[in-house]
C-alpha cells in the first residue's frame, strides 16, 4: 500500500501507535472544564467537552489496539518545510490552508484532527479539489481493506484487526 500511496502523495503523521494513557489524558483533557483559544483551534464549533457526545474521541481507541490509523497525504513537490511555531496565532482547523497552523498535507479541507462538521470525509462544504483529495485517500485505503470513520476523513480501522490496547510512556523529546 504504501508505493500506492507513493504515487498519489505519501502517508503522513500516522497516528498508530497511541497508547492506553494517551488516549486516557485526552479524556481527562476532554473533561477538565478548561479551554484555551490553541485548543479551540481544533474544535471551533463544539465545546471540548462535547466532544465525546458528538464522537470525536472515544475513551477507549483502536489506536491502543492497533486496529487503527490517522494518515494524510503530502505533495512530495511541494514546499513543506513551514515548521509549527506554538507563539503563533493560527486560524481554526476549518480555515484557508494558508492561514491554519502547518502540517506538510495537501489541502484536505480541514486540517488534521480538527472536531467539526467540515471534517466529515463526505461533508459538501470543501471544493472539488479537496473532495478528490479525500476520495482518493480513501480509495486507496479501502482497496488495502480499511474502513474510513466518516467524522474524520484520515481516521481508518481495520476489521478484524487489534489485539489487547497496549500501554507505554511518553517521553518528551529533546530538541
Amino acid at each position: 500500500m504504501k508505493a500506492e500511496l507513493y504515487i498519489l502523495g505519501v502517508l503522513h503523521r500516522g497516528d498508530f501507535d497511541r497508547p492506553a494513557r494517551a488516549v486516557h489524558d485526552m479524556v481527562v483533557w476532554a473533561q477538565n472544564g478548561r479551554e484555551t483559544a490553541a485548543e479551540r483551534r481544533y474544535n471551533p464549533a463544539f465545546s471540548k467537552a462535547d466532544l465525546f457526545r458528538l464522537g470525536y474521541i472515544a475513551g477507549h481507541s483502536g489506536h491502543s489496539t492497533g486496529a487503527a490509523v490517522d494518515l494524510t497525504l503530502v505533495d512530495l513537490k511541494a514546499d513543506n518545510s513551514a515548521s509549527f511555531n506554538p507563539n503563533k496565532a493560527y486560524a481554526d482547523c476549518t480555515a484557508d490552508v494558508k492561514a491554519r497552523a502547518p502540517e506538510a498535507s495537501v489541502d484536505m479541507g480541514t486540517g488534521y484532527d480538527c472536531a467539526d462538521l467540515k471534517a466529515h470525509t463526505a461533508a459538501r462544504s470543501i471544493s472539488p479539489v479537496q473532495r478528490r483529495w479525500r476520495n482518493m485517500l480513501v480509495a486507496a485505503m479501502a482497496k488495502q481493506g480499511f474502513v474510513n470513520y466518516s467524522k474524520e476523513w484520515w481516521h481508518f480501522s481495520l476489521p478484524g484487526a487489534g489485539g489487547p490496547a497496549y500501554d507505554f510512556p511518553v517521553t518528551p523529546r529533546l530538541r
